[in-house]
């Protein structure tokens, strides 16, 4: 019982998935500022963020090299 292939590339899920976490760190520091939700942002917030458009980054530039558009 395997699931059906989706046909959206692990990397896209990847960077969606680290996006999502992202924003959810974001999420504390605009609700009330705090040196514990601002290091959280900081640390945490921002890197996922990163992460997650260093991935799909990744994922574009492999795509137009595999349509050879690059």
């Amino acid at each position: 019982m395997t699931a059906p292939a989706s046909g959206i590339p692990l990397l896209v899920r990847l960077s969606c998935l680290a996006t999502l976490l992202g924003v959810i760190f974001c999420f504390p520091l605009l609700i009330k500022e705090t040196p514990y939700t601002f290091v959280v942002f900081m640390f945490l917030g921002q890197p996922m963020l990163g992460l997650g458009f260093l991935l799909f980054a990744i994922n574009v530039f492999r795509d137009l090299k595999k349509t050879q558009a690059l």
